[in-house]
């Protein structure tokens, strides 16, 4: 199970790796946690992160490689593909 915690690979903006978490300058003075807010030293944007909802699919329950099923559909060999 995960915790909840995201953490960005990259800037959505600029694309760049060198984030650092980010404390907007009144939650710092309250003493905020600034969860889930980066900043790219690259682009020097800042950006926040949050989990909008879990993504229910229908029939999840169902065979491996159907829609919202965790396994993928098994294979005898490599695919052939038409030239």
């Amino acid at each position: 199970m995960s915790s909840g915690h995201s953490v960005p690979f990259y800037c959505p903006y600029c694309g760049e790796e060198d984030l650092v978490p980010y404390l907007p300058p009144e939650q710092e003075a309250s003493g905020g946690s600034g969860h889930g807010q980066w900043s790219c030293k690259s682009c020097r944007r800042a950006f926040r992160l949050n989990m909008t909802a879990l993504a229910v699919v229908p029939g999840s329950a169902g065979s491996p490689g159907s829609p919202g099923s965790d396994e993928l559909p098994r294979s005898d060999g490599p695919a052939e593909f038409e030239h």
